[in-house]
């Protein structure tokens, strides 16, 4: 078992903030195909467990190096930190599930602009709540496959005082061979399917247009 000291806005951070958070899956249609591939056993390949576990792990130090850093100033940091959700989460991804439906009936150009203008929600949203971390213990066990380069890395982030938070950090193994985070399962609370749920009410709300959406999200940045 890895223990790290770890910096809130990568995992508990979810817990304080889990309408903005948007941690997805790629080519799921929807969320019943979602709940289906829960039931499905995939034959274990340790190689891909042990390269999930070794990734969730490495980002747990490189969050450390990052925000502990005290010898670099506080813009720096946050850039650096910025870097590294950039390079480890899946944000395409992330945001094409979160957009649901809506994606297929959206124009080309609302695509591009809601892609750009949902890295940037996500990232300062993160950025801007370092704050709230005083200092937590993050111990990552096992992972467990989901999919054929899916993989299910569970961790636990315990506080000083109070009780642990059961944190899933779903990763896929993309075709270069590096992994990303496509997900972040907190208490058994997917952050992909609450951001998707809260989009899909704003777009409602808009009378289903797309444009909606961007207004919302465009304060944000």
């Amino acid at each position: 078992m890895l223990s790290h000291k770890f910096i809130l806005s990568l995992g508990v951070i979810v817990t304080l903030s889990a309408s903005t958070s948007a941690l997805a899956f790629q080519n799921v249609p929807s969320t019943h195909s979602m709940a289906q591939s829960a039931n499905i056993t995939y034959i274990g390949n340790e190689a891909l467990e042990n390269g999930a576990i070794k990734f969730v792990s490495k980002l747990a130090q490189k969050g450390i190096g990052i925000l502990e850093n005290d010898s670099v100033p506080k813009e720096q940091r946050d850039k650096n930190f910025r870097k590294l959700l950039h390079n480890n989460f899946d944000m395409k991804t992330i945001a094409r599930f979160s957009l649901g439906r809506y994606w297929k009936v959206s124009s080309k150009a609302e695509r591009k602009e809601y892609l750009i203008l949902f890295e940037n929600m996500i990232i300062n949203v993160y950025s801007k709540r370092f704050s709230d971390y005083n200092g937590q213990v993050v111990k990552v066990s096992t992972a467990r496959l989901t999919g054929k380069a899916d993989a299910l890395v569970s961790s636990s982030i315990v506080p000083e005082n109070g009780p642990k938070i059961d944190v899933d950090w779903r990763v896929r193994k993309k075709k270069n061979g590096k992994f990303k985070v496509i997900d972040i399962i907190v208490e058994g609370v997917s952050m992909s399917l609450t951001q998707r749920s809260d989009f899909a009410s704003v777009i409602q709300r808009g009378g289903g247009k797309v444009e909606v959406l961007l207004a919302h999200l465009r304060p944000k940045i």
